[in-house]
């Protein structure tokens, strides 16, 4: 006699996040990609960019663990190393700091994409 999983089985594609090696769906994830004419790592809002893409959750603790790791430059196969400042600048612009945030509401929504820190459109989640 064979048990059913307990946890729900997402619906969609699923990633992991190459900071916390954690899976997720898609939709809940940040994609990166490489610029070819410079050695540069980018945030693609739309998660459309032609090429390899690594993918991080919105926090700023994912991205913290794949720069220590230097799992970026690994996850998009660059030849040498790459810049992430354009990274690190987004994630500071429309990702709040969970282990600073004071109490309250403070969602961050991304004004190009639409999207809350989360990922969803309309997260309730804080």
């Amino acid at each position: 006699m064979s048990r059913r999983s307990e946890t729900p089985t997402p619906t969609g594609p699923v990633r992991t996040c190459i900071g916390c090696r954690g899976r997720a769906p898609r939709s809940a994830l940040v994609r990166l990609v490489l610029d070819d004419t410079t050695p540069r790592v980018e945030v693609d809002p739309e998660r459309s960019a032609p090429g390899r893409g690594a993918w991080l959750h919105p926090s700023r603790e994912c991205l913290d663990l794949a720069l220590r790791r230097r799992a970026i430059g690994r996850a998009l196969r660059a030849a040498g190393p790459v810049g992430t400042d354009a990274v690190a600048a987004w994630f500071d612009r429309y990702v709040s700091h969970r282990a600073s945030d004071a109490p309250g509401d403070q969602r961050v929504i991304d004004e190009e994409s639409g999207l809350e820190a989360d990922g969803h459109p309309m997260s309730t989640q804080r």
